[in-house]
């Protein structure tokens, strides 16, 4: 862990990425003291500039965006330069919202979505407001990475929300988690902590590959997965 006067190298955050055109999943999140993912609702309130730049930072990395309709209408989530990815089963997505005037926008929805009579209006709205909907199959988080492998995306960048996060996480799909702690607490910080599915005894191991605190006001922490035994170790440039 080391100490880093302001401002912080978002870049040194970033860390070793793979080579342009070989797949890894990022995930970024900022908590409060103990573990909390919002503050009356959404994480504006959490974080600052730097943890902003490091967002800026990874969408620069990134070839896509995953996140969760759900998070992109809490968050009112503005355009974006880098394609998004929204995972939605109903299609219940604003065509006002920014998402809509950013680069390419993807709507990852299960297979039935796309075939069911009852959101055929659904589908047309987003269609008309730029949105391409893509099938992620049976609508798993596993499946939806796949599809966006399929579309070409080998850098993805998970935003979230908690729901989004327990899924990936509990699909043992993170290479790298880049944590934001922010040392506050209110009492309207929630929810707390992700409830993973899958066996008791299932246990995912990351590394602190990197700690910063920046002025004892927020640190950054980068965390890369443990590989098991035998596993292709990647190649970092």
């Amino acid at each position: 862990m080391h100490t880093a006067a302001t401002p912080v190298d978002t870049a040194a955050l970033l860390g070793p990425v793979l080579p342009a055109g070989e797949p890894e999943l990022r995930a970024i999140a900022v908590n409060a003291l103990f573990g909390a993912f919002g503050r009356e609702g959404t994480s504006e309130a959490l974080g600052n500039d730097t943890d902003a730049a490091l967002i800026r930072e990874l969408r620069g990395w990134a070839d896509v965006i995953l996140v969760g309709a759900g998070t992109v209408e809490a968050e009112d989530y503005g355009p974006a330069d880098t394609p998004m990815a929204v995972l939605s089963t109903s299609l219940d997505l604003d065509p006002g919202l920014g998402i809509f005037h950013g680069a390419r926008l993807i709507v990852l929805t299960p297979e039935q979505s796309l075939t069911d009579d009852s959101l055929a209006a659904n589908r047309t709205a987003l269609e008309a407001a730029g949105a391409e909907l893509v099938s992620s199959f049976g609508g798993t988080i596993r499946e939806a990475v796949e599809a966006l492998r399929r579309e070409g995306y080998a850098r993805i960048l998970c935003e979230g929300g908690p729901g989004v996060y327990a899924d990936v996480f509990a699909a043992d799909l993170v290479d790298v988690l880049h944590l934001t702690i922010d040392p506050s607490l209110s009492p309207a910080d929630a929810p707390s902590g992700l409830e993973l599915d899958g066996p008791a005894d299932g246990v995912a191991r990351f590394a602190f590959e990197d700690v910063t605190v920046e002025h004892n006001a927020m640190m950054f922490c980068r965390l890369r997965r443990v590989a098991d035994v035998g596993t292709r170790v990647p190649r970092y440039g």
